[in-house]
């Protein structure tokens, strides 16, 4: 439990610090999102005599705010949750049925992303993410990695709409150590819609820097 809110402060402290950057004037954005895809679930070395486990899909929703640095790079974090199910079915040779299940993944990101062509974009990062609710599997809590293209469209009215093709790869490193861990790579796509802001700064001028009589 203490790791856990170790990396959600480190989280919390990179996107504070990305954000709030003093005085001067900055480009930034913030959307929600939603839509689902693929998920597997194996371990990268598979133990003799285990049983099966197969993914049946996934969906996940949540937001992100992203920092721009010029006009093709930036900064993004946010906060999602996605619903993975699957089944699993005994191993080769011993009778029994398949049997369904489901878990929940909380993802912190955080990602570089560089825009191209005026409306692509490509992005990588790493990504913590914190499994709830009970299942017959590995605990996938950990860190691992996240990368994406897509295209985003700028509505003169500063609103944007966004389609994002994803991978993600969770558990690479397990917060509770296993000897062969499970890992769960989910992949598909997402729509968004979000508004594009700027954060003003102080203004540098002489009248606002000259000596106030008391």
């Amino acid at each position: 439990m203490l790791k856990n809110e170790t990396f959600i402060l480190f989280f919390t402290f990179l996107l504070a610090s990305g954000v709030c950057s003093g005085q001067r004037t900055w480009w930034g954005e913030y959307s929600v999102f939603a839509g689902g895809g693929d998920n597997e679930i194996f371990r990268f070395q598979e133990l003799d005599g285990a049983g099966s486990v197969t993914g049946t899909g996934v969906w996940t929703a949540g937001f992100d705010l992203r920092r721009l640095f010029g006009d093709h790079f930036s900064f993004e974090t946010g906060l999602s949750y996605s619903q993975q199910y699957y089944y699993t079915g005994p191993a080769p040779g011993i009778p029994g049925e398949d049997r369904p299940g489901d878990f929940g993944i909380i993802s912190l990101p955080l990602t570089a992303r560089v825009d191209f062509l005026k409306w692509f974009f490509a992005d990588a990062g790493a990504v913590a993410g914190f499994q709830t609710g009970f299942s017959q599997l590995d605990d996938m809590t950990g860190l691992g990695v996240t990368l994406g293209a897509g295209f985003q469209y700028n509505f003169k009215s500063d609103i944007f709409f966004r389609v994002r093709a994803y991978a993600a790869q969770y558990g690479l490193l397990h917060f509770s150590p296993e000897e062969h861990p499970q890992t769960l790579t989910n992949g598909g796509v997402t729509v968004g819609v979000g508004y594009r802001f700027i954060r003003l700064g102080r203004c540098n001028c002489p009248a606002d820097n000259a000596l106030r009589r008391r």
